[in-house]
């Protein structure tokens, strides 16, 4: 079996990255004779996706060398996998992701094309229901199965992160990680922290990350006074990061529509969960798939900021309950490796 990824990149550190190796690793591991590839958009079509016809043929030519051309995302890598195998033996797979797979389908072209290539791939599974139910919207009746991304529990388990005095010294606070921009919901989490830091006024919001809308976060903290309480991390090491997860009273991430710009799963929960940390998310997004509402934490609509602060507050003020929704974050971060993802894909593989 040969198969070969259609990806933006496979550099450990992005989110298409990390999506890529960690679960080649895991196909690795379970098939290791199997034959496993990659082309990225560099590949497929240089700096702009207007020089694809420039790079036709030379697709083609490696298409036919392997049995399945597994596209990362709708657009433009689900429509260059099933157009350049048009009259070829390979099978297509195309895996929705996040906004890739359903923003195209608000633009008059695009949706022309990224439709037509979900009715003609072989295979279509989304990484999340939130992604496969955005995509019925436009394009009902498909047949989309869904294989959640999984995380690597050993990891945030095992490696000993550092005892940095710096992370003692934000004790205790609540903790964000991802890029600053509206999907992230960052602004109503924010405005949620206003209402809890007025009952706890010891403790911190440490959101780590880097992006647009850094500037608008930090006039908001301002206007609200709580500047002083917030702590912006542009960037850290794994190991910081996994300190941070662990050390954090809960984490919080409040993904929402930003003009179909949306999150594809949010393998932050995930990561928080490994390392023990109850969770909060946002109803009606990816988040639906990565949080236990009641078991290991709370969902909550992403605007509704008083829901949201009372949900940080019952955890701040309940040591059991708090403990109980650590307990359930472990159990199900292993539960969630990227081995069963991995199986998921294998039997459509087969």
């Amino acid at each position: 079996m040969r198969i070969l990824y259609l990806n933006n990149d496979k550099v450990f550190g992005t989110g298409s990255g990390n999506f890529l190796n960690n679960l080649v690793n895991s196909l690795k591991k379970i098939n290791p004779n199997w034959g496993y590839s990659v082309l990225t958009k560099e590949d497929l079509f240089g700096s702009s996706f207007i020089y694809f016809p420039f790079y036709f043929l030379k697709i083609r030519n490696i298409f036919k060398k392997n049995d399945i051309i597994h596209a990362l995302d709708g657009w433009p890598y689900g429509f260059i996998a099933v157009f350049c195998s048009i009259g070829l033996k390979n099978r297509v797979i195309i895996t929705a992701i996040g906004t890739g797979a359903i923003q195209p389908l608000y633009k008059i072209i695009k949706k022309q094309l990224l439709t037509w290539s979900y009715k003609r791939a072989d295979k279509i599974t989304a990484i999340s229901n939130n992604t496969k139910k955005e995509i019925l919207k436009v394009v009902p009746n498909l047949k989309i199965e869904v294989i959640n991304h999984g995380v690597d529990f050993d990891k945030f388990q095992n490696i000993q992160s550092k005892d940095i005095e710096e992370i003692s010294k934000l004790k205790p606070y609540i903790l964000s990680v991802g890029t600053l921009k509206k999907r992230k919901g960052l602004e109503n989490s924010l405005k949620a922290f206003v209402r809890v830091s007025g009952e706890f006024d010891n403790v911190r919001y440490v959101i780590v990350g880097k992006g647009p809308d850094r500037e608008k976060l930090n006039i908001i903290a301002n206007s609200y006074n709580v500047l002083d309480k917030v702590v912006f991390l542009n960037k850290v090491d794994e190991d910081t990061l996994i300190g941070l997860y662990k050390n954090t009273e809960l984490f919080i991430l409040l993904p929402q529509d930003s003009n179909k710009d949306i999150e594809g799963f949010g393998l932050v929960f995930l990561e928080a969960a490994a390392c023990g940390a109850p969770v909060i998310g946002s109803k009606d997004t990816s988040a639906e798939d990565a949080v236990l509402d009641g078991e290991n934490g709370f969902l909550v609509y992403s605007e509704d900021t008083d829901s949201v602060s009372d949900c940080i507050m019952k955890i701040l003020k309940d040591n059991d309950l708090k403990s109980k929704f650590s307990d359930k974050s472990i159990e199900f971060a292993k539960y969630m490796s990227w081995d069963k993802a991995a199986k998921g894909y294998i039997s459509i593989y087969r």
